[in-house]
């Protein structure tokens, strides 16, 4: 029921965010001035879901690099059911990570040696962003994955989670603070919503440019203490040019459902 509430929510902020009016010089997923703004009507995916059957997706394998050579090649599947609104999407999968993402993008992964990873979904013929800097403006669909038990993990949720255990790097350093136009939701005690408007350089990936960027946080609240080596934290970031900024609600909703909150040790 939990989990109901919160893609409820997201989807409400996502709608309404969507309402607001989109930058005219946003480019189409082929790199043109964008002259139209089309929302993506509802598919059979709605409909197999009015009628108890659940819509399956293909999914797009990402390459991944992989710190110290290691390069386990985890499991792909070919498909994976969609339990959202679902026209103009496909998975996107490293066998680590999945997402959801505009049909006919290019997708790339990387895993790093301190055990965070990332996964980069973009429009095709682009240089592997998931190694690069993400310059603002630039169409992504991302998703990170890191931990509180070092200082990038515990930097990468802590503005989103201030009163957090992670708010203190462990090198003792302060949490950085969002820019006063980034908008957040508090949506559970572990999620948090968020949207940097255009020009405004935040917390999503892609965002500081001409595009609005929203997104999600998961960060299981482990209570009464966190443990030494902290907990797997995620963020997902969904920054896409106006004529396809209407998915990133069913790319946040996929991410909640996917991603809730989870910790396998001992609350104490």
């Amino acid at each position: 029921m939990r989990r109901a509430v919160v893609i409820v929510a997201v989807l409400a902020v996502a709608t309404s965010a969507c309402t607001s009016a989109k930058n005219s010089s946003a480019t189409s997923t082929t790199g043109q001035p964008s002259t139209t703004s089309t929302t993506p009507s509802t598919t059979s995916t709605t409909q197999a879901a009015a009628d108890g059957a659940v819509a399956a997706l293909p999914v797009v394998p990402c390459p991944t690099s992989y710190a110290a050579g290691n390069n386990p090649h985890p499991f792909v599947p070919n498909e994976l059911p969609a339990a959202v609104p679902a026209r103009g999407l496909r998975f996107y999968s490293n066998g680590l990570m999945t997402v959801l993402g505009p049909a006919g993008w290019a997708c790339s992964a990387l895993v790093a040696a301190d055990g965070g990873e990332l996964l980069d979904v973009y429009p095709p013929g682009q240089p592997d962003l998931s190694v690069t800097v993400i310059s603002p403006g630039s169409q992504v669909v991302q998703l990170e994955v890191d931990y509180t038990g070092h200082g990038p993990g515990a930097g990468l949720i802590c503005p989103l989670f201030p009163d957090s255990p992670a708010a203190t790097f462990e090198s003792g350093l302060p949490c950085p603070t969002l820019p006063p136009a980034e908008s957040t939701l508090r949506l559970t005690d572990d999620v948090v919503a968020f949207s940097d408007p255009p020009g405004v350089r935040g917390t999503g990936a892609g965002s500081g440019g001409p595009l609005r960027s929203l997104g999600d946080a998961v960060y299981p609240q482990v209570k009464p203490a966190e443990p030494p080596g902290g907990v797997t934290v995620a963020v997902l970031s969904c920054t896409l040019a106006s004529n396809v900024d209407p998915l990133c609600m069913s790319i946040q909703a996929d991410f909640l459902v996917r991603q809730a909150p989870v910790y396998k040790g001992s609350q104490g």
